[in-house]
């Protein structure tokens, strides 16, 4: 017997509404946990933010948003120290979804 493998699956495909569910499950299955930072690390962050904003250097920034590590390259147009947001390319970003800071060669 030959095994057929994906190709009889392939009908059930066919329904839209099925494959749009089926891409759902497929990308909450590749969701990522909020990873926890401690508290010596936030306050890194928060100083290499700082510094790059008034340095007014161009950097990478890997953050959480929506189950996904995003990343982001930029200068920060500015910082928001009560509600704890830069804001950088025209996007908002808070900085506790931050995961690292990398200066841009």
């Amino acid at each position: 017997m030959i095994d057929r493998g994906i190709i009889k699956w392939q009908p059930f495909d066919s329904c839209y509404a099925s494959s749009k569910i089926l891409k759902e499950i497929h990308n909450k299955k590749d969701r990522r946990v909020f990873p926890t930072l401690s508290e010596d690390q936030l306050n890194i962050l928060e100083e290499n933010i700082k510094d790059a904003y008034h340095l007014k250097e161009i950097i990478n920034i890997k953050y959480y948003y929506n189950g996904d590590v995003l990343n982001i390259k930029g200068k920060i147009n500015g910082i928001n120290n009560n509600e704890k947001k830069i804001y950088i390319n025209n996007k908002i970003i808070y900085i506790k979804q931050i995961l690292t800071i990398n200066e841009s060669l």
